[in-house]
């Protein structure tokens, strides 16, 4: 009987350290999986930054060009006027 106890025993002990075994590598595998995580997080914080970045870039290249088109338009409107004063000045008057 006392044999038969310790074999359960040790038949208990084995499948405890097997499970043991089993904890520990997911354990490893889950230490992995957070590692991944965060470096994934940081590429995302990384990403988010440069996103912002370039929609304020964005933002400030639409007014530059939004001034310039309005300069082109005031130039355009002055040489239009000087070439109407330029002509008017070639017609000989009645």
């Amino acid at each position: 009987m006392l044999e038969q106890d310790i074999r359960a025993l040790n038949a208990r002990i084995d499948s405890l350290i097997n499970k043991a075994q089993a904890l520990s590598a997911e354990n490893h595998s889950l230490k992995n999986a957070t590692g991944d995580i965060q470096s994934a997080r940081a590429k995302i914080e990384a990403l988010t930054l440069e996103n912002n970045s370039l929609r304020a870039k964005e933002a400030a290249l639409l007014a530059e060009r939004d001034d310039l088109s309005r300069k082109n338009d005031l130039a355009r409107a002055r040489v239009e006027a000087i070439i109407l004063r330029l002509k008017a000045l070639e017609t000989p008057e009645s």
